[in-house]
């Protein structure tokens, strides 16, 4: 659910805006960090350390996206990159604070989210909310105008639309929702590592993204769903998941160039025309 609500998030740049981001594994990172930090080191309560990640998802996706809408295509990826890089340099050379390459274990959570049963209700909770916020979004006349800057953002642009703003409001939405993903990780695993800035999380959750279809708003659901159940199911039979990982990636990407869900709903609409 925590991969669900991730995906859906860096979705909302990648496949409704058109902005292919290669650090929005940062705010995730931050969301985790934030919390850890709180209530370990802090030793604040739960519910105020979650406040917190809210307002520091927020916060930070506005200033890193103020500097990266303002180009687009290959730069705009790249400086996003830049960024995730710098914040993990941060984090990583406060030790004290957050543990540096150590990171942070044993992180306290409140006690009705100690156990697994706990923390899986509380999970699915936040998870169908914000699941059916971005539906709303998506939905909208506001994601409508997203759908209109990924298709054509010139026209878009000649129309009268003051695109990079429509751009940072999708880059910060992405940014805070990626931020309460963070947070409910740290919950599950009571940790927080340095490598959720790392360059294979973004890797994993863009091919979460791919692998279901990146222009329908449920393609991260399944993507996700299947990239974790591989993870899981081919690490306990076979010393060589990577391998199998790979394989499948390969079949997917041949078969399934729009991702599954995109896929049919291409045979949808030719059925249709």
């Amino acid at each position: 659910m925590v991969w669900v609500l991730f995906a859906l998030s860096y979705n909302l740049m990648v496949g409704h805006t058109g902005m292919l981001s290669l650090g929005h594994t940062a705010f995730f990172g931050l969301g985790a960090y934030t919390f850890a930090v709180l209530t370990r080191k802090a030793l604040l309560p739960g519910t105020i350390a979650l406040a917190a990640v809210l307002g520091v998802g927020f916060i930070s996706s506005l200033l890193i996206g103020f500097f990266c809408v303002r180009h687009r295509r290959i730069y705009f990826a790249f400086l996003t990159f830049a960024f995730c890089q710098m914040v993990y340099a941060i984090v990583y050379s406060m030790y004290d604070l957050t543990g540096g390459d150590d990171g942070l274990i044993s992180v306290p959570v409140p006690k009705i989210l100690a156990s697994t049963t706990g923390a899986y209700y509380f999970i699915l909770l936040i998870t169908i909310a914000c699941l059916f916020l971005l539906l709303r979004i998506t939905n909208s006349p506001f994601g409508s105008i997203l759908h209109a800057i990924r298709d054509n953002p010139e026209r878009a642009e000649f129309s009268g639309l003051r695109i990079r703003n429509f751009r940072l409001a999708s880059f910060v939405i992405a940014g805070f929702f990626g931020s309460i993903a963070g947070a409910l990780y740290t919950i599950l695993t009571k940790s927080a590592f340095l490598e959720y800035f790392g360059i294979e999380f973004m890797a994993l959750i863009l091919f979460c993204c791919l692998l279901g279809g990146v222009h329908t708003f449920y393609g991260p659901v399944v993507g996700a769903m299947i990239v974790v159940s591989l993870d899981k199911l081919l690490g306990k039979y076979t010393l060589y998941w990577a391998a199998v990982t790979g394989v499948c990636v390969i079949l997917i990407v041949i078969l399934f160039p729009k991702g599954i869900l995109g896929f049919f709903k291409e045979k949808r609409e030719g059925a249709r025309a």
